[in-house]
């Protein structure tokens, strides 16, 4: 029958259609997959980051401490010198103030330096812990698309069984015609079978008549509504020289006015 071979070929066409997106929907996810492992193992790497940058830390500070605890003691020698002690030459009381100023400066640039260092490292942290947020946004957002897809393909199943179902019914329906000899209560049951199925695609064609008439009617009115505006919107721009033109007559005169006012005040009663 020509319905029959109609549907077999509509659902077989479906089908293959479903399989061809359920391969892409698949490639998807197996790209997505490896899209996640790979922010999961730039995330581990990261936290190694983390670690290593937080390592460094506490012998950089502990180097920090020791170069202001020298500036101290350098700053201390300094002040003790500060007055000369009886019976050293002034010469020699100025080359020790010298080299007590030096060694200050000495100690309080390499103080500067090991908190420079500390400084960084605290940097190297604060970097390698965004690097581990973005790593965890990189692979949510994997992780996201993973279920996406998963679901996608899951979502095709009772699609394929339905059209696997109604294909099978078919083929039954063949079987039974084309069955020799004929068992009539098996036709029977066919013909019920296809009678009902006519009649619902009859209603559905009947429904779907109405609803294009009720779209071809709304079609109607919205055209009828667009060329209503379109020709208000023709007239507006007609109108918008004349209404700046209006505009600026009306701001000139007001500037006129203002000016005579202000001449009126200014020359008095």
């Amino acid at each position: 029958m020509p319905y029959l071979e109609q549907e077999t070929s509509r659902l077989q066409t479906a089908l293959q259609a479903l399989a061809a997106q359920q391969t892409t929907l698949t490639t998807q996810l197996t790209t997505q997959q490896q899209a996640v492992a790979a922010a999961q193992a730039q995330r581990a790497n990261a936290q190694n980051g983390v670690a290593q940058a937080q390592a460094r830390i506490p012998p950089l500070q502990a180097a920090a401490a020791a170069a202001d605890a020298q500036v101290a003691e350098a700053q201390q020698n300094l002040l003790d010198a500060s007055e000369p002690p009886a019976g050293i030459p002034p010469l020699a009381w100025r080359a020790r103030l010298t080299a007590l100023r030096k060694k200050l400066t000495q100690a309080q640039t390499a103080a500067t330096a090991a908190h420079a260092k500390v400084t960084e490292a605290q940097q190297g942290v604060t970097q390698a812990q965004a690097q581990v947020r973005a790593a965890d946004v990189q692979v949510a957002a994997a992780s996201a698309a993973v279920q996406a897809a998963q679901a996608a393909i899951a979502a095709l199943q009772p699609r394929r069984q339905e059209l696997q179902a109604k294909l099978a019914e078919i083929e039954r329906m063949n079987a039974e015609i084309t069955r020799d000899p004929l068992a009539r209560e098996a036709l029977q049951q066919v013909a019920a079978d296809l009678s009902a199925r006519t009649a619902t695609l009859e209603d559905s064609l009947l429904t779907t008549r109405f609803e294009l008439e009720d779209a071809e009617t709304l079609l109607a009115g919205l055209l009828t509504r667009r060329n209503e505006l379109t020709t208000l919107l023709a007239s507006l721009a007609t109108q918008i020289p004349a209404a700046e033109a209006q505009v600026a007559a009306a701001q000139q005169a007001l500037a006129t006015a203002e000016a005579e006012v202000s001449t009126h005040l200014q020359d008095g009663p």
